[in-house]
């Protein structure tokens, strides 16, 4: 009896080997073919296993270790400005969507007669949960981007197949001027956490041929 879960576990490994095979019938039909007996693809399919067990084991060392501080993105918002400067017209919009036609008119009517922050308003937006998105008036139909552009506090309903949508426009940029940090924050610490991992990932890359003696 002792032997009954070594027997299960092979039995159950077996089956999902073939579970996954028959998954996939373009492996299935190149094994049939002979190609997992080619010398090459046999040297192709242990390299790339080689590069998947090595990148697995050095992120599993990188976890943790690497971060990005609101100082850090701030600095370098501060040195690259130029990199965020708008390349057009922009809009920031709130965009109500998949709503009945009576909830649209009522938002619309509710963000005209109050201002923006108000109590009403901002119950409005909790309800309904908008899309917070920028606009660059090149990227839209020219009827869109008149209405869109009109002014600041500017609000329209459009109909669409899955039911009316409100936009709302907060605020209008002009080609050439700053993003805020508020708006880029996001994309620069992407940007400073991939260069830190790359670096960290080098590191651990160069410590490792150092203990294993390659050069």
């Amino acid at each position: 009896m002792r032997f009954l879960p070594i027997i299960l576990l092979t039995v159950s490994c077996g089956f999902f080997e073939t579970k996954q095979e028959k998954d996939n019938p373009l492996f299935v039909a190149a094994k049939d073919a002979g190609y997992l007996k080619d010398g090459v693809i046999k040297s192709d399919i242990e390299s790339f296993k080689q590069k998947i067990v090595s990148a697995k084991y050095i992120e599993s060392l990188m976890v943790g270790r690497v971060s990005v501080s609101v100082s850090e993105v701030a600095e370098y918002y501060e040195k690259n400005k130029n990199e965020y400067k708008r390349g057009g017209d922009e809009a920031l919009v709130l965009v109500f969507e998949k709503l009945n036609k009576n909830t649209a008119i009522k938002i619309k009517n509710m963000l005209e007669r109050n201002d923006f922050d108000s109590e009403k308003v901002s119950k409005a937006v909790q309800k309904n949960t908008p899309r917070r998105v920028f606009l660059e008036k090149k990227d839209l139909q020219p009827n869109l981007a008149e209405r869109v552009f009109a002014k600041d506090g500017a609000s329209f309903i459009i109909q669409r197949d899955d039911g009316f949508v409100v936009f709302y426009t907060i605020n209008l940029f002009k080609r050439g001027t700053i993003k805020d940090l508020a708006d880029v924050s996001d994309n620069i610490q992407a940007k400073l956490l991939a260069l830190k991992k790359h670096i960290l990932k080098e590191e651990i890359k160069d410590s490792l041929y150092t203990i294993y003696g390659y050069n």
